[in-house]
């Protein structure tokens, strides 16, 4: 059997398909213009200045830390959360008080929908430091305290997970 693909099929009613140029593509962000992370990295945490280690995971969204004793209120007709982390190096705590900027409802397979407060933190790994979204949650459960995702490494960042806390200091 022949076919000719010079004609068109009577029944196939679709457009011809025809090979788009590939005009240069403008890149904003080179790869030398990002700091590398590993897949675990030391961050720090405002105000507190406390170091913890961290998860970087590039396929979460938003940030998350282990947040203790979360408590929602009110302050001058606005939503607040006042909520502990906790140093796990030496059993301190540190009490925060911030604006919620929006709850986010996660999704995890085999649990119960989880209704988070979001908060804005500034987090400084290596010579990376934003002010970003973080969602709180108690994260004793994990091995990490803090998984940095995909808000604080955008535009930043590239991950090299065959490396563990190579993220270095601004230059002083």
């Amino acid at each position: 059997m022949t076919i000719n693909t010079n004609t068109p099929n009577a029944s196939d009613t679709s457009e011809p398909v025809s090979q788009p140029s590939c005009p240069e593509v403008e890149q904003t962000n080179n790869v030398q213009d990002k700091v590398v992370f590993g897949q675990l990295e030391y961050t720090t945490i405002n105000p507190s200045g406390w170091r913890m280690k961290s998860r970087i995971d590039s396929g979460a969204t938003t940030t998350s830390i282990d947040a203790r004793d979360i408590k929602p209120f009110e302050r001058d007709g606005q939503s607040w959360v006042r909520f502990n982390l906790f140093d796990r190096n030496n059993g301190k705590t540190f009490e925060i008080e911030k604006p919620v900027s929006r709850i986010v409802e996660i999704k995890r397979h085999g649990t119960e929908k989880q209704k988070r407060y979001v908060v804005e933190l500034e987090l400084t790994i290596g010579s990376v430091s934003d002010r970003v979204e973080v969602s709180l949650t108690d994260r004793s459960d994990f091995t990490y305290p803090v998984l940095i995702g995909r808000n604080f490494m955008m535009d930043r960042a590239i991950i090299d997970v065959s490396k563990k806390y190579v993220a270095k200091k601004a230059a002083q």
